[in-house]
C-alpha cells in the first residue's frame, strides 16, 4: 500500500479530516505514484527506508513514551514517503529538495524530524544540520536524535555521540550531525547536504540563505522546514508560506518544493472540534481532544493566553501582544487586476514623512460587482532607512525582497523625495485613466508635496483635502473601516508590505473613548503607514459615501 494513497483514501472516507491544501499536495503526486509521469517515478523501496530506519532503530524520551519504539502516524508516513519515495528515473535522486511543512504545536513534529536526521547520518559522507536562531533552540532536534542513538546499541556501533556533534564512526563514513546557531563565523564554509529549520517563523532570513545557498554544490540535497505559524508578520515563515501556496495553486512553478500546510480551511471554525484534526494530525494520539479543548477553555477564560493558543494549537497567524487587530481578522488573500478599474473614480490618500521613515500613498476603488473596496498601496523609504532596515536581523532580508518585488521603491538619501510620489500619482493616471475625487492627506510635513501635486492639477481644497489626525476625524472612519476588515471587504490585494502593517498597528483612545491607531510597541523599524493612508482614504468614504459607493450597499459598521 502507497501510504500517500492510504491518507487520501481515509480522507475520502472521512475517517479522517485533511486540509484542503495538504489534500492538493498529495493529489497532485497521484499521476507520479501510478507512473504516468516521463521524468519522476514512485520507489517504494526508497519510501520506506526511512521509516523503517526510525521504528527499527528509535526509541522516544520524552514524558509516558520514554523507552518506546517510534510509531510514525499515517500522516507522518506520507509525507517521508514523499520525501524520500518520489524520485527521478535512472538517478533516484529525491525530486524535493525543499520542504515546508506547516503543523500544530504537540503534534510530534520533533519525533519526526529525529529520526531522519540519524538515518542521514548514518550514510556516509553527509553534513546534517539542525538550526536555529540560538543553539538552545537548534538542539532540539539534536537532543532528541541523541538520546534516541543512546538507547539503541545498533546504532552505536554506527554512530558515537560528541559534545554537540553526532559522528559517523565507519570506516570512512565522515558523516556528521550538529546543531547550529545563527552565527556567520560557524556557518562559513559549511556544505549541508541536510538542513531542519525548526519553528522557522522565528528564524532570521539571513540564516536560511547562508545554509540554502551552502547546498549549491551538492547533487541531492535535502532543505526541511518544519514550523507553527508565529507572531513576526513579514519574515520568512511568511514569504516560505505564501511561496508554497502558490505553488499548490498554479500561480507559480516550482516541482522542486513540497509542503504540508496543515491549517483550518476555514479560520473561524478553530472553535469547532469537528475540524481540529486538519491543523491537529496528530489529534487523539500524540494529543489528546480532551486535552486541546482544556487548553481552548482555560485561554477562553484568561483572554491574554487566546492569542498564543490560537497561533500554536490552529496556526492562525499572530501578531504581537500589543496590536489591536487579530491576524486573521486583517488577512484577506484575494486580489484583483488594477486593470478591472481603469477609467474608475478613486480615492487617494498619502503620509509623507520629511525624515528617512517611510512613506505611502494608497488608490482606493470600490467594486460594485463584489462588493468590496479594493485598495493599492505604493510605499517609499530613502536609501538611509534602507540601509538601517537591512541590519534588522529578522527584516533585513524581507525589506530586500519587497524593493525587488516592487512593493517599496528606494526615493531620496537622507529623506524621501517626495517628487517620487507626485511622479507615481500622475503615472497612474496616465497608465489607467483614474479620475482621483479626493486625495486626503496628513498636512503635516506635505507643503511641498502639495505644491508639487497642485502644479500636476490635484488642487488643494478641490482635489487635494487636509485629513487632520485626531480622533475627531478618524475615529469614526477608523470603526467603519474595521467592520470592513472583519467581512473581508478590504481588498488590498495580498500586499505583504500592507498586511504587515497592519499587524503594528495599536489603539489609544481619547477620554471620551474614541479610537485613535498608533503603533504598537517602541521599535522604530515596525511601520503602520500602510494602514494610515487606508484609513485616510475612508475618511473619504465616509465623507463621500453616496457619491462615491452610490445606491450600493458598502456600509457594515
Amino acid at each position: 500500500m502507497v501510504w500517500i494513497e492510504e491518507y487520501l483514501d481515509a480522507g475520502e472516507k472521512g475517517i479522517i479530516d485533511i486540509p484542503k491544501y495538504v489534500r492538493k499536495q498529495y493529489e497532485q503526486l497521484l499521476p507520479i505514484i501510478h507512473g504516468e509521469d516521463p521524468r519522476w517515478y514512485y520507489n517504494p523501496h526508497l519510501a520506506s527506508k526511512p521509516i523503517d530506519f526510525g521504528e527499527r532503530f528509535c526509541r522516544q524520551s520524552k514524558d509516558e513514551w520514554i523507552g518506546k519504539r517510534i510509531k510514525y502516524l499515517l500522516w507522518q508516513k506520507a509525507a517521508l514517503s514523499a520525501i524520500y519515495g518520489i524520485v527521478e528515473r535512472g538517478s533516484d535522486r529525491r525530486k524535493f529538495q525543499r520542504v515546508f511543512i506547516e503543523v500544530a504545536k504537540k503534534n510530534g513534529k520533533t519525533t519526526m524530524m529525529a529520526p531522519v536526521a540519524l538515518y542521514e547520518t548514518a550514510k556516509k559522507g553527509n553534513e546534517v544540520y539542525s538550526a536555529a536562531n540560538a543553539r538552545d533552540q537548534a538542539s532540539i532536534i539534536w537532543n532528541a536524535a541523541a538520546d534516541m542513538l543512546e538507547q539503541s546499541p545498533d546504532l552505536k556501533m554506527l554512530l558515537k555521540k560528541q559534545q554537540y556533534k553526532i559522528k559517523n564512526i565507519r570506516p570512512n563514513g565522515f558523516s556528521v550531525f550538529v546543531p547550529l546557531a545563527n552565527q556567520p563565523d560557524m556557518l562559513d564554509g559549511k556544505l549541508p547536504k541536510v538542513v531542519i529549520l525548526d519553528e522557522v517563523h522565528e528564524l532570521d532570513q539571513s540564516l536560511y540563505d547562508i545554509l540554502y545557498n551552502g547546498q549549491i554544490s551538492i547533487a541531492d540535497p535535502l532543505f526541511i522546514m518544519i514550523s507553527t505559524n508565529g507572531f513576526v508578520r513579514g519574515g520568512l515563515f511568511d514569504s516560505e508560506y505564501e511561496n508554497s501556496k502558490e505553488i499548490l495553486d498554479g500561480i507559480i512553478q516550482d516541482e522542486r518544493k513540497f509542503s504540508l500546510l496543515y491549517e483550518l480551511d476555514n479560520p473561524k471554525d478553530w472553535m469547532n472540534e469537528a475540524h481540529w484534526q486538519q491543523v491537529n494530525p496528530s489529534l487523539g494520539i500524540i494529543i489528546s481532544k480532551e486535552r486541546l479543548r482544556t487548553i481552548v477553555n482555560d485561554a477562553l477564560a484568561k483572554p491574554k493566553s487566546l492569542n498564543s493558543v490560537k497561533v500554536k494549537h490552529f496556526n492562525l497567524g499572530g501578531v504581537s501582544e500589543k496590536a489591536y487587530f487579530e491576524y486573521d481578522i486583517i488577512n484577506n488573500e484575494r486580489t484583483f487586476d488594477i486593470e478591472r478599474f481603469r477609467g474608475y473614480d478613486a480615492i487617494g490618500g498619502f503620509d509623507l514623512s520629511l525624515t528617512n521613515d517611510m512613506t505611502a500613498f494608497c488608490t482606493l476603488f470600490w467594486d460594485a460587482e463584489n462588493k468590496e473596496f479594493c485598495v493599492v498601496v505604493m510605499f517609499w523609504i530613502s536609501s538611509d532607512f534602507y540601509e538601517r532596515a537591512q541590519q534588522d536581523p529578522r527584516m533585513g532580508n524581507v525589506w530586500s525582497m519587497w524593493v525587488e518585488q516592487g512593493f517599496v521603491q528606494v526615493a531620496g538619501k537622507n529623506s524621501i523625495d517626495h517628487k517620487a510620489i507626485v511622479a507615481y500619482a500622475v503615472e497612474m493616471v496616465e497608465k489607467y485613466d483614474i479620475c482621483y475625487r479626493w486625495i486626503y492627506y496628513d498636512a503635516y510635513s506635505a507643503r511641498y508635496l502639495v505644491s508639487d501635486m497642485a502644479a500636476q492639477g490635484f488642487r488643494e481644497g478641490d482635489c487635494l483635502i487636509r485629513c487632520q489626525q485626531g480622533s475627531k476625524t478618524l475615529s469614526v472612519p477608523f470603526q467603519k473601516l474595521q467592520a470592513e476588515l472583519e467581512v473581508k471587504k478590504i481588498n488590498y490585494n495580498n500586499n505583504p508590505v500592507v498586511k504587515w502593517c497592519m499587524t503594528n498597528v495599536a489603539v489609544e483612545e481619547d477620554r471620551n473613548k474614541n479610537p485613535l491607531p498608533t503603533k504598537a510597541g517602541k521599535n522604530n523599524m515596525r511601520k503602520i503607514d500602510g494602514f494610515a493612508v487606508i484609513l485616510d482614504a475612508f475618511v473619504g468614504v465616509c465623507d463621500h459615501r453616496q457619491e462615491f459607493v452610490g445606491d450600493d450597499d458598502g456600509e457594515n459598521a
